[in-house]
């Protein structure tokens, strides 16, 4: 059977400076035979840039057959591939999704409080050849087989992939020549005999050096007419894409239906992404500096934002004690390490020394071989939970007090994706995730005949005859039936 290939990361040469901004570091695409029906349905990607390295994450949603499924990665000479964890990907979309709550309320009769705090997430096992094709690697990287490849001819990879079984489309050899002539080597991964992945198993791969680039032109292939992106960004600055728009929804239009308990949010986010700029578009919902191993807190969330994950009845207030604890009910890490991990996180939330990765390129943090970091550096192993070291990887060469994490979201066109896209500091300003809505709808259920008040807007804005309103209640059909699609195992809720 041939297999559908996906081109997903291509980390390009080391910067010596941290935001150089036309260097890629990782880029995507998919190829199959017509037979096949595997189409590439959303990207999940964490792209972490300090100076000394560059890490990506990349987490593929995709339809079809797994047995169909594989990647080629173009790497510069150096990059390392491992294995993430599903917690890391859970704990980060779930903490930084946006959380919707209702207006306060008061009803004018009675005087007495109607609900004033009910809230929603809207939100080598097989053989390899070629001729003129070097095999630099074998190995596994959780279900998967890899090959690491190098080749100095142009036209001679096409020629390997097929003769291998992965399917790539003549169209894509000029792009893939020219990885070549710039000297990358390939990392070619396809899922074990046997292995039924619907989800992709999330894997890293980490480059030396700043680079802050992820090239677009390749995921075209194989999508179909819109691809969703979801990237979190983790480095010393706020991060937005050149080249794209800015989308930004509008708050003042954010209607909460107190009958069904839920918003509008979905349908305007996707009106906006979509309006803005034929949709070459990205959003920032989330944008925080500290929110790592800090407590945040929002003026929607009036008792602090606190983080309950899956299997555990216990809140947490931070994203890496939520991490560690996700870590825990997945099963990648243990509960003593869980209980260590959340207390050293803690201990290191204003630490303005970097952190250092002790051990050799491609040597688990776990490994006798590593060695010892400076006095004024933060040992990387001291943010391992046992086998999760997500978080640690992350961190390498970033001070702890400094780092912001940021979420992008777009739902790029095809048209789209003919350009890199290239991250830079944007401004440095916080954006809070937890929102309050402005329109209310239905709100007479909760006070029957009374009037309600709700925070300070004149009864007729809370009606559910109003123009506006009326406008409303067709979107919030839709964004519930987009909120149930999205939800995630993890979510965050005030105490």
């Amino acid at each position: 059977m041939k297999l559908r290939l996906f081109a997903l990361l291509a980390l390009a040469v080391p910067s010596a400076t941290l935001l150089s901004p036309r260097e890629a570091l990782a880029c995507g695409g998919c190829f199959a035979p017509p037979t096949e029906t595997t189409v590439v349905n959303a990207h999940r990607m964490v792209l972490s840039v300090s100076p000394v390295q560059s890490v990506l994450w990349d987490q593929i949603q995709y339809s079809g057959d797994p047995s169909a499924f594989g990647w080629v990665l173009p790497v510069k000479r150096g990059a390392i591939l491992e294995e993430g964890s599903d917690a890391w990907f859970e704990t980060l979309d779930a903490a930084t999704s946006v959380r919707i709550t209702a207006p306060s309320s008061t009803c004018a009769r009675s005087g007495g409080g109607c609900g004033a705090s009910l809230s929603s997430a809207d939100a080598a096992g097989r053989a390899f050849g070629g001729d003129d094709v070097v095999v630099l690697h074998r190995g596994t990287v959780g279900p998967y087989d890899t090959v690491t490849l190098a080749t100095d001819t142009p036209g001679v990879l096409n020629a390997w992939f097929d003769k291998n079984g992965f399917n790539v489309d003549e169209s894509t050899q000029p792009i893939l020549d020219a990885y070549v002539d710039e000297g990358f080597d390939f990392i070619a991964i396809r899922l074990q005999p046997g292995k039924d992945v619907k989800e992709m198993t999330p894997v890293r791969v980490v480059t030396p050096g700043a680079n802050p680039a992820l090239p677009l032109r390749m995921v075209a292939a194989g999508t179909g007419a819109n691809v969703a992106i979801t990237l979190f960004t983790i480095s010393e600055a706020r991060l937005a894409p050149e080249g794209f728009a800015a989308a930004a929804v509008p708050i003042d239009l954010l209607a909460w239906d107190f009958a069904s308990q839920e918003s509008n949010y979905g349908v305007l986010r996707e009106k906006a992404i979509a309006a803005s700029d034929g949709g070459r578009a990205f959003l920032t919902p989330y944008a925080q500096q500290g929110s790592l191993f800090s407590p945040v807190s929002s003026p929607a969330a009036p008792f602090g934002v606190r983080y309950t994950t899956s299997g555990s009845t216990t809140p947490v207030d931070t994203i890496a004690a939520a991490f560690a604890q996700q870590g825990l009910a997945n099963g990648e890490t243990g509960e003593v390490q869980d209980a260590a991990c959340a207390v050293r996180f803690a201990e290191i939330a204003t630490e303005s020394r970097a952190v250092a990765n002790p051990c050799p390129a491609g040597v688990p943090l776990s490994d006798p071989r590593c060695g010892e970091v400076a006095a004024d550096q933060i040992d990387a192993r001291e943010l391992a939970c046992g086998e999760l070291d997500d978080l640690a990887i992350a961190m390498v060469g970033l001070h702890p007090k400094d780092v912001w994490l940021t979420r992008l979201e777009a739902n790029l066109p095809r048209a789209a994706l003919d350009t890199d896209l290239v991250l830079s500091p944007a401004p440095q300003e916080r954006v809070d995730n937890w929102l309050r809505a402005r329109v209310s709808v239905h709100a007479d259920v909760l006070c029957g005949a009374a009037i309600p008040v709700l925070d300070g807007d004149r009864p007729s804005r809370t009606r559910g005859q109003g123009t506006l309103v009326g406008m409303t209640l067709g979107a919030l059909a839709l964004a519930a039936a987009i909120a149930r699609r999205g939800a995630r195992r993890l979510a965050s809720r005030p105490a």
